[in-house]
């Protein structure tokens, strides 16, 4: 479900403008929806990045290697999963570690807790994650965004010039940073330490004689804002629900390639109508976890915003589970927030779909 709030505007083009917007129209008749440009993907608007997201959320990864050479896309998905072959041999801590030294400007790794090696991506995005380039950059309308490990930084206009030198136009008007905008680009918005199988407090939820595999479940919003055409801004946020198993091995907690399940979906966000679906969904092996979309808002505005938009409360709840938890219908266990929202009992969901089938 995309809801939308429009800003209408008055008046008649300038004629100085003519020329340029005539381009503009052209460039939009003649391009595809998607497309390479200076090695990142380009799109005409979020509409088809949100489709290509969900569309690679569907597919397997050889499907998705397929999609883009076909394209001619180096993804960060792709240098990721060489990656995270290299880390699946690894057979000892001490291997890790090693690993860990060589790859500490390619990877995201977790400092504060020594049990816990697992690995992601070094961008301060999970939404985007799927149409990036190996640099954390795509384009959407006139705006190229780049992630880094910490930081969003959004080139309104579209200049690869300060791309390429961003230190040198970080005062520039056109180059907008997370902490110009003063929000987390990535905001949490629950961890679900209170439905925990096994203690009822802790985020990592485990079983009762499953001692080698755990899950975390952790309902975020990615926050997001571009420059679509010459009176056009757009300014948003997507939720969707991360999750990621991990199993017991050389003494530590690590990451590795499993399936993920969801059924019994419900979700409603501030005064949205609550939706609902029964159905049982079943992810491609994903490592080292994947996302469930749930929601998207935007505001369109003919002028730039000064913030990102406030994410309203969030209640969801669902029956979840993992390889290594089972698949039968008493393995799948509930998660929900707050605690008195219930798993769907009906069908109600948005016409366009959630995330993965």
């Amino acid at each position: 479900m995309v809801a939308t709030v429009l800003t209408i505007f008055n008046g008649c083009q300038k004629d100085e403008l003519g020329s340029q917007l005539a381009d503009e129209q052209l460039q939009a008749a003649v391009k595809p929806d998607v497309y390479l440009e200076n090695g990142y993907l380009a799109f005409k608007n979020m509409e088809a990045v949100d489709s290509v997201i969900q569309m690679l959320g569907k597919m397997t990864t050889t499907e998705k290697e397929s999609w883009e050479n076909q394209i001619g896309l180096k993804s960060a998905r792709s240098e990721f999963d060489k990656l995270f072959e290299e880390y699946d041999k690894l057979e000892s801590y001490q291997d890790f570690l090693a690993f860990k030294k060589r790859n500490l400007d390619k990877l995201k790794l977790n400092e504060m807790d020594p049990d816990d090696c697992s690995i992601d991506y070094p961008f301060a995005t999970g939404y985007f994650l799927p149409v990036l380039n190996t640099e954390g950059v795509f384009k959407a309308g006139k705006s190229i965004i780049k992630y880094t490990k910490e930081d969003q930084i959004v080139i309104a206009d579209g200049d690869i010039n300060k791309l390429k030198n961003l230190k040198s136009y970080m005062n520039d008007k056109m180059v907008i940073s997370m902490p110009k905008l003063k929000s987390s680009v990535t905001n949490g918005i629950h961890w679900f330490p209170e439905d925990d199988p096994l203690t009822g407090n802790n985020v990592w939820h485990m079983k009762s004689g499953i001692s080698d595999r755990r899950i975390n479940h952790q309902l975020v919003s990615d926050q997001w804002m571009i420059w679509e055409t010459q009176y056009v801004w757009r300014n948003g946020y997507r939720i969707y629900l991360n999750q990621r198993g991990q199993k017991h091995s050389w003494g530590k907690w690590r990451d590795y390639a499993t399936t993920y399940s969801i059924k019994e979906i419900k979700c409603k966000v501030g005064t949205e109508p609550i939706f609902e679906d029964t159905r049982t969904h079943m992810s491609w092996e994903a490592s080292p976890s994947i996302n469930f979309y749930l929601y998207s808002w935007e505001v369109v505005t003919s002028y730039a915003p000064s913030a990102y938009l406030t994410v309203p409360s969030v209640s969801f709840a669902a029956n979840v589970t993992f390889r290594g938890f089972g698949f039968e219908s008493n393995n799948y266990y509930t998660i929900e927030n707050p605690e008195s929202f219930t798993p769907a009992i009906y069908n109600n969901y948005p016409s366009n779909g959630w995330g993965w089938n």
